[in-house]
């Protein structure tokens, strides 16, 4: 067997030390910002492994940071909207897990100056809230009257009413009021339960519909979560294909014109705009890239690619709101490429075989190789790369972009390839990519982030590459390239 150590500079010796996969990062790295950063957006989100105990909504900055919450009680929320006022909110709780009759309207405050409200109290289902232009009247979704239809209440909860009757078999739900036009968009479900999308007026007058569903069939596909433009002109909205495929589109208000604005190998979900319609938020999930459950991303309203606001597979996205203070997005400057030879590389788990910075330069065969370790009944190997991001401030990073090509060298069932990304706000390392592999092959793993969460006032940024294999003989990890594009803010 060579040497363990064979063709390690002395140099890259001295940093190959054990690092541990999990748990605080170095003790001079302090994270970006504190719990009380101004909020930009809101999202509800729920634990994935334990949805209806670890639920909450968010307040956080474009950047992912931040750290306060809303309404923090047991039961997942959803479908959170913020008053004209800038700080009450109304959402949907559901009180008792997997159990929609048990969601009810709430109303609470961003700044936390008023006790929570809650507007409706039955066994119904009542869902999906939105503000009118004014403030004064919620509408919501009910299926008190025996088919799900929209409702509306005063703030108070007082006074609700029926707001419109679908037709015998149809479904009405998924309302955005917008302000600009007072108009409503909402989605009905015909008597297949498949969606489009239709348009009222505040009034309850007017109503016409707006699209089609295209080729989806099946209960509940379709045209889902619209939501409107500031201006009122263009309608954001998941089409939803299948339970696990759904693509983001557009639609015009004044003639009905359809657009697909992004296509995942996976889904886009629960739009909604930025104030300056300059880009949209959504939950991106694309199990077959490596990146599965519904996650915070971002995309530019004309053209680009989307980012992730949250690379953590932890939870589940359940809506988003952004607040109106979220500012305009800014411009760029050229993208950098970082080099991988001038980053410390530590060992995460396992030993080293052959290593050299050099392997991690270009895919070309030349692989960093560690040999697996025995961690409970699984075979582990991995490494941490720590780059130091050449900018006078952590907080002129405006995105990363991360790439790693690896392979293990016994691909049974049951054996994983993982990128991580460090966050020293959480003193944990947060699974960006993950996937199966039962082969020797070599697999790309990349995403891409605008998160500051995951990077330390001295501008490092920690990624982990790490094979993952069932009991078995010792197996190795090969790491192939590491890649690491840096996009900086424009200076001003």
């Amino acid at each position: 067997m060579p040497s363990p150590n064979r063709g390690l500079p002395l140099a890259a010796l001295l940093a190959l030390l054990p690092a541990a996969c999990s748990g605080s990062g170095d003790a001079s790295s302090n994270p970006i910002g504190g719990v009380n950063v101004p909020p930009e957006l809101l999202a509800c989100r729920a634990r994935i492994d334990s949805p209806h105990s670890f639920a909450e909504i968010v307040l956080r900055t474009v950047q992912n940071l931040g750290g306060n919450r809303i309404a923090e009680r047991s039961g997942p929320e959803r479908h959170v909207r913020v008053h004209p006022d800038g700080n009450t909110v109304v959402f949907a709780r559901e009180r008792t897990f997997d159990s929609p009759d048990s969601r009810e309207i709430f109303v609470s405050t961003i700044d936390g100056s008023r006790s929570e409200l809650r507007l409706t109290v039955n066994n119904n289902l009542e869902d999906e809230p939105c503000w009118s232009p004014t403030g004064s009247t919620v509408l919501f979704t009910s299926d008190r009257s025996g088919s799900k239809s929209l409702w509306k209440c005063d703030a108070s909860g007082n006074n609700p009413g029926q707001f419109l009757t679908p037709p015998a078999g149809a479904k009405d739900g998924e309302a955005d009021w917008c302000r600009a036009t007072d108009r409503i968009v909402f989605s009905r479900a015909d008597a297949t339960g498949k969606h489009s999308l239709w348009l009222v007026q505040g009034d309850g007058t007017g109503l016409v519909q707006l699209t089609d569903g295209g080729i989806a069939v099946g209960t509940d596909h379709g045209d889902r979560h619209p939501a409107f433009s500031p201006d009122g002109a263009r309608i954001a909205f998941s089409r939803r294909l299948s339970a696990d495929l759904a693509a983001l589109y557009y639609v015009d208000t004044a003639t009905g014109v359809v657009t697909l604005r992004y296509q995942p190998v996976g889904e886009a979900d629960v739009p909604r705009w930025a104030p300056t319609a300059d880009r949209v938020f959504f939950g991106l999930a694309e199990p077959t890239l490596g990146r599965a459950t519904l996650r915070l991303a971002s995309l530019p309203a004309a053209s680009g690619d989307p980012v992730q606001l949250w690379p953590d597979n932890r939870w589940r996205l359940q809506s988003i709101e952004v607040l109106p203070a979220l500012p305009a997005l800014g411009t760029t400057a050229a993208p950098q490429a970082l080099d991988v030879t001038k980053a410390q590389i530590q060992i995460a788990a396992g030993t080293v075989q052959f290593a050299s910075t050099a392997q991690l330069v270009s895919q070309d065969s030349d692989e960093f190789t560690v040999f697996t370790a025995t961690s409970g009944n699984r075979e582990i190997a991995g490494i941490n790369c720590r780059f130091e991001l050449p900018l006078p401030s952590a907080e002129d990073m405006a995105e990363v972009r991360i790439k790693a090509t690896a392979r293990v060298s016994r691909g049974d069932a049951g054996s994983v390839l993982r990128m991580s990304i460090y966050n020293p706000v959480d003193e944990r390392f947060d699974t960006a990519f993950e996937q199966p592999v039962a082969d020797t092959i070599a697999h790309t793993m990349t995403f891409t982030t605008t998160s500051l969460r995951h990077l330390t006032r001295e501008r490092h940024l920690r990624i982990t590459v790490i094979g993952d294999l069932p009991a078995g003989a010792r197996s190795q990890l090969l790491v192939d390239h590491v890649e690491v594009t840096l996009v900086p803010h424009s200076a001003q």
